[in-house]
């Protein structure tokens, strides 16, 4: 599809071409009607060289606005890992850690969680990383791909991702949503849901068991990174009995843990999309208007000479 990369000039053109369309027509005079052409003849070569001129002040103009499509590239494959960020955005996640301190202030577990997640993302820029949020609902926020420089963005401004109407705690949503997303995107060998929470939420036991299975079957690894998580919680034993397990986040050697078996997981071959380029197409458009300009010149001269 062609787009125009300065369009403004699309305006700049019809202004200037304003007194042109609207100055008063001109009349020829004659000592006698015997000696004007005939009405039919000088009306039809009038509209023609009236019409090639419109065309080809049209067509120079959106030279001049630089048209561009875009050039078709083959995916190239690329070795990655698919891991998908499912971040816990519950009220309980503004709440505050204990015994961890910045200057005067403890940190909350929602600053923990960021500042996990970026440093995460930053570690893995040639894996294929996508980020949901939950509350009482779950958001996909980026889908899986290799555009960690977007990601980030989104990760530096995680509190504005979920309005405060929908901060309540539902994991099961999050992994079910999560699930769903790995399975529609998922294209790598090594598949990961990354799960940050404080796990405040219950899943019931037969939703566990869906879960487990659909994580069997998908072949998907649950890493859960748990902030002050009860060791009897759904969410801690869910996490132990799946391929990756659960990591206290606030441990310093537990996350150095996490992180090196997520490294060790293997990375296969992705199809990852490169970046468009652009090629200059306004020479389509230039040539024509200049030799339809040229044609309507002549073809007015002509008949110019003609009466």
């Amino acid at each position: 599809m062609i787009h125009l990369a300065h369009p403004a000039w699309l305006a700049v053109g019809l202004v200037l071409c304003l007194p042109y369309l609207l100055r008063p027509q001109r009349a020829w005079h004659y000592s006698s009607l015997r000696l004007l052409p005939t009405t039919h003849s000088i009306g039809l070569l009038a509209l023609t060289t009236g019409g090639m001129t419109v065309i080809a002040l049209a067509l120079l103009l959106l030279a001049l606005s630089r048209p561009q499509q875009p050039v078709p590239h083959a995916n190239q494959p690329l070795p990655a890992r698919d891991i998908l960020l499912t971040l816990d955005l519950s009220l309980s996640m503004e709440g505050h850690m204990p015994m961890v301190q910045h200057g005067t202030r403890h940190e909350r577990k929602l600053d923990l969680v960021q500042r996990t997640a970026i440093d995460f993302v930053q570690r893995h820029t040639s894996d294929r990383l996508g980020l949901i949020v939950f509350g009482d609902e779950a958001f996909g926020v980026w889908p899986l791909s290799t555009d960690n420089t977007t990601l980030l963005r989104r990760l530096q401004h995680l509190d504005t991702l979920l309005p405060a109407q929908l901060r309540g705690t539902h994991v099961e949503r999050a992994l079910l949503k999560s699930l769903e997303h790995m399975q529609e995107l998922g294209q790598s060998a090594s598949k990961i849901i990354l799960l940050l929470t404080d796990g405040l939420d219950t899943i019931e036991p037969s939703k566990v068991e869906h879960i487990l299975q659909r994580l069997e079957r998908d072949k998907i690894s649950l890493y859960v990174l748990g902030i002050q998580i009860n060791d009897s919680s759904s969410v801690a034993r869910l996490a132990r009995r799946a391929h990756g397990g659960y990591y206290a986040i606030d441990k310093v050697e537990e996350m150095a843990r996490a992180l090196h078996e997520i490294e060790q997981l293997e990375k296969t071959n992705v199809s990852a999309p490169q970046a468009v380029e652009l090629e200059e197409v306004y020479r389509y458009f230039a040539l024509p208007g200049l030799l339809l300009l040229l044609s309507a010149t002549i073809c007015k001269s002509m008949w110019i000479l003609e009466v």
